[in-house]
C-alpha cells in the first residue's frame, strides 16, 4: 500500500470540520486553490509553509502547518509519493467533483476508490449513491414510486403521491418532471469533466456499433453484479448520460419497455427516433382488425429530419426497434401492423365448442376460459348469460350444456323431451337400458338419472310398467307377454296361465 493510498484526500470544508479550521483558514485555502488535504500535502512538501498564499497570516499559516505534520505523521507520505500517483490523483479528482458539485461525503466515495483505479468502478452502484445526496425526500419517492426505475415496483398516480405529502396533484407533476433531469444532469456533469469515465467500468457493451440495446438479460447482469433492484429504463438514462457524445437516446421516460435503445449520435440529425416510436404506439393503440401491412421506406420517411435520406443501415435499426420491441411482423420490404382487437368472449366460447366438437357443459366451457383469457365474466351465472346471448351457440335442455348450432345431429331438448320424441316414434313400450342408450346419443346420462327426472315430471305423460318398460299415457300398448316381478321370482307360479297385460306400478 502506497502512503498515499492511506489517506482519505477530505475536501476543504469537511477539514474544516474534523480538525476545528477556522472560517478564515478555509476561505485562505479555498482562494489559494487547496481545497483538498493532498493539494495542501503537496503544497507543505514543497514550501513548508503557507504564508506565501494571499491573506495568510500566522495564524492561518500555523494551523495548516499543523494540520500537515498530523496528516504526514500517519502515512508517511513523502513529495515524490505525491507525484508518482497519477491513477490515484485521478481517483481524487473525481471524488472531489462529487463533493463539490453533489455534496457526495468523500468518505462514502472512497469506497469505490480501489474499483475505480482498476477500471472495475461499479457505476450504478454508485448511481444509486449519488441519487441520495441529488434528490430530496419528495423526490426520491417519486424517483422510487413513479418513473418505474425499480423493478417490480407498483407505480402510484400523481394524487396518491400528492395525498402522501398532503400536496396537489398539480404541484406533484411539477416535482416529477425534475427527477430523471437531475439525474441525466448529474450524470452528464461527470462527463463531461471526465471524459474518459467509460474506461473506468465495462457492461460489455460494443461502442462502435451503431445501436445499443438495453434489454433485461443486460438488465440482470448489473442487477445481479452491483445488488441493485433498477430496471432498463434507468440504465437507459444513466447511459445516454455516460455515452452522450457517441450515442442518443430514442425513447420517452413517459412509457415502459422491454428493450431501451441508444443510436449513434449521427442520426440524431437524420431521423426523429422519438416521432417513430410515438406513431407506432398510436397505431397499435386503436383496433386493427386485420393485419395491415405498409412499405417500410414510405413510412419511415414520414420521420426523416429534412433533406435526408433512408439508407439501409438505418432500415435495419427501424426494423429492429419495431419487431423487436413492438410486435410489428416485417416481409420482404413491408412492416406489418398485426390485429391488435382483443379476441371477444363469444369468440372464445364458439372456438372452445368447434375444437373439442361436442356439447360441453357451463363447467368445462369455464375452465377452459380461464386457460385462454383473463377476461372472463366474475361468476358461473354471468358467464351462463353471456353464453345464451351467443347467436350461434344453443342450450341443451336445462342441463347447462351447449352446442353450436350448425351440428345437425345435436338435440337440444331436455331428457325428458328426448325421452318423448323416442317414445313417440315407437308402437311399443320401452326398456329403460334402450332409452338411455337413445339419449346418450346427444348427451351424457345413466338410466337412473334418467328414470329420476320421468318420475319428476309433473305433466302426467309418461306410464311406468313392471321390470323397467316406459310409455306414453295417451298411447295404446298391445299386450306383450313379460316375466314375473322379483317377489315372484323363484317361486312356483299359482297359475299356468300368465297375465299378459302390462300392470301398471
Amino acid at each position: 500500500m502506497t502512503p498515499l493510498s492511506k489517506l482519505i484526500n477530505y475536501h476543504i470544508e469537511e477539514l474544516k470540520s474534523m480538525e476545528n479550521l477556522s472560517e478564515r483558514t478555509k476561505n485562505v485555502c479555498i482562494e489559494g486553490s487547496l481545497d483538498t488535504l493532498f493539494k495542501i500535502l503537496y503544497y507543505f512538501l514543497e514550501r513548508g509553509t503557507f504564508r506565501d498564499i494571499r491573506n495568510c497570516g500566522l495564524k492561518t499559516d500555523q494551523e495548516l502547518i499543523n494540520m500537515s505534520k498530523k496528516y504526514l505523521a500517519i502515512s508517511g507520505l513523502t513529495l515524490e509519493n505525491i507525484r508518482m500517483n497519477e491513477p490515484l490523483l485521478g481517483f481524487e479528482d473525481f471524488k472531489l467533483f462529487c463533493f463539490v458539485n453533489f455534496k457526495v461525503p468523500s468518505e462514502i466515495t472512497e469506497v469505490y476508490k480501489d474499483s475505480f483505479i482498476s477500471k472495475d468502478f461499479p457505476l450504478f452502484s454508485y448511481v444509486q449513491t449519488m441519487i441520495t445526496y441529488i434528490l430530496n425526500e419528495r423526490e426520491k419517492y417519486i424517483f422510487n414510486n413513479n418513473y418505474g426505475f425499480i423493478e417490480k415496483s407498483h407505480k402510484r398516480t400523481l394524487q396518491a403521491i400528492g395525498d402522501h405529502y398532503s400536496i396537489t396533484r398539480e404541484r406533484v407533476r411539477q416535482i416529477s418532471q425534475k427527477v430523471p433531469d437531475k439525474v441525466f444532469d448529474a450524470i452528464s456533469k461527470i462527463s463531461h469533466r471526465f471524459v474518459n469515465i467509460d474506461k473506468h467500468f465495462d457492461y460489455g457493451l460494443d461502442l462502435k456499433k451503431e445501436i445499443i440495446v438495453i434489454d433485461q438479460d443486460l438488465v440482470d447482469m448489473i442487477n445481479k453484479r452491483e445488488n441493485l433492484n433498477y430496471t432498463g429504463k434507468l440504465y437507459s438514462l444513466v447511459f445516454a448520460g455516460v455515452f452522450q457524445r457517441y450515442f442518443i437516446a430514442t425513447q420517452s421516460l413517459e412509457n415502459n419497455y422491454q428493450h431501451y435503445y441508444l443510436v449513434a449520435r449521427k442520426y440524431k440529425e437524420v431521423f426523429d427516433f422519438k416521432a417513430f416510436i410515438y406513431d407506432i404506439e398510436e397505431r397499435n393503440s386503436v383496433r386493427i382488425v386485420n393485419d395491415q401491412e405498409i412499405d417500410i421506406i414510405t413510412y419511415l420517411n414520414n420521420f426523416v429530419l429534412p433533406g435526408q435520406i433512408v439508407n439501409d443501415r438505418l432500415k435495419q435499426i427501424c426494423k429492429r426497434m419495431a419487431t423487436e420491441e413492438f410486435g410489428l411482423g416485417y416481409d420482404k420490404t413491408k412492416l406489418i401492423f398485426k390485429r391488435n382487437s382483443l379476441v371477444k368472449l363469444s369468440e372464445h366460447i364458439v372456438s372452445i365448442l368447434a375444437e373439442v366438437g361436442r356439447p360441453m357443459k357451463l363447467t368445462e366451457i369455464c375452465k377452459e376460459l380461464k386457460n385462454r383469457s383473463k377476461r372472463i365474466p366474475p361468476n358461473i351465472e354471468s358467464l351462463r348469460s353471456s353464453i345464451l346471448s351467443i347467436e350461434e351457440v344453443v342450450a341443451i335442455g336445462k342441463t347447462s350444456t351447449y352446442a353450436l348450432k350448425e351440428w345437425e345431429k345435436v338435440k337440444t331438448g331436455t331428457i325428458k323431451e328426448l325421452v318423448k320424441e323416442y317414445l313417440e316414434a315407437s308402437i311399443e313400450s320401452k326398456h329403460i337400458s334402450d332409452i338411455t342408450v337413445y339419449v346418450n346419443k346427444f348427451r351424457k346420462t345413466t338410466d337412473k338419472n334418467i328414470l329420476s327426472n320421468l318420475k319428476l315430471d309433473k305433466t302426467n305423460t309418461y306410464m311406468f310398467f313392471k321390470l323397467g318398460y316406459i310409455g306414453l299415457k295417451y298411447k295404446q300398448y298391445k299386450n306383450i307377454s313379460i316375466q314375473s316381478d322379483k317377489k315372484n321370482r323363484g317361486r312356483k307360479p299359482k297359475n299356468t296361465k300368465v297375465d299378459n297385460q302390462l300392470k301398471l306400478l
